[in-house]
């Protein structure tokens, strides 16, 4: 079975991503790369394909696979720090009262009640925008294990070793352009008429609306607003330009300084 796994850092797009590509390739999505974990990307099991698609989080050295490697490919989503700062803030669980979390845990349905209701107050938004800017910069591993490295750490060795990079931004303003890429790393030819048709099956809009159809509103908000650029109007302006100062040639380099 050939393998492509869709990387990036987490809050990347990489869940979108990889149904994209799954789409593209009339693969299933087989879940998170080598871990047994629920994974919110997984669909089209019924597809019949020799290619399975994953998603996955991992650094290079981790992976397990190397660039080139027969029978596998791997496709990195990039996407402007300063973007998932927003969308990670608001997704990540940034305990700043662990002893009054661990009690609420401890009764039923505590864990549901502090989630929705105790910490949106207790632990305000200008704090977890600070504390998710700080994992991006420097890596933060208390917070979660995916974000124990920062984000050049995490897509600098894949740039490197010459994986295919797509920016999130492209594939959001240039759907098709962007799957024509995909494909041609891949090797496998697509009318336009049928990446038009994976990219419309795939839009963040028709997806939201499927899976609220569904019931499977947990999915739904998970997938957020697919936007770019929210930082400059949510990113306070010391983080905005601590970005800037700490990460100013990279973001340069991938056309997200002007």
């Amino acid at each position: 079975m050939k393998q492509i796994i869709i990387v990036g850092y987490p809050k990347s797009g990489c869940t979108w991503a990889t149904r994209l590509v799954a789409e593209l390739v009339h693969s299933p999505v087989g879940g998170f790369w080598r871990r047994p974990k629920k994974e919110i990307s997984v669909e089209g099991e019924e597809r019949i394909s020799d290619f399975r698609c994953y998603k996955s989080h991992h650094q290079l050295a981790e992976l397990g696979i190397r660039p080139g490697d027969p029978g596998s490919w791997i496709i990195y989503i990039l996407r402007d720090p300063r973007d998932i700062a927003i969308s990670a803030a608001d997704y990540f669980q940034f305990d700043r009262f662990p002893k009054l979390a661990a009690l609420f845990r401890r009764v039923r349905r505590g864990e549901k009640l502090y989630r929705h209701t105790l910490y949106p107050l207790l632990v305000r938004k200008d704090y977890r925008l600070e504390r998710m800017t700080e994992a991006l910069l420097r890596g933060a591993a208390e917070v979660n294990s995916w974000l124990r490295v920062s984000w050049h750490d995490h897509w600098h060795p894949y740039a490197q070793a010459g994986v295919l990079v797509i920016r999130y931004e492209d594939l959001l303003t240039a759907p098709d352009e962007q799957a024509a890429r995909v494909l041609c790393h891949l090797g496998i030819e697509r009318t336009a008429n049928e990446i038009a048709a994976a990219v419309e099956n795939q839009s963040f809009k028709r997806k939201k609306e499927m899976l609220l159809q569904q019931g499977e509103t947990g999915q739904a908000k998970f997938l957020r607003v697919g936007k770019s650029g929210q930082w400059r109007e949510k990113l306070p302006p010391h983080l905005q330009a601590r970005f800037v100062h700490e990460l100013g040639a990279d973001l340069v380099a991938w056309n997200y300084l002007s």
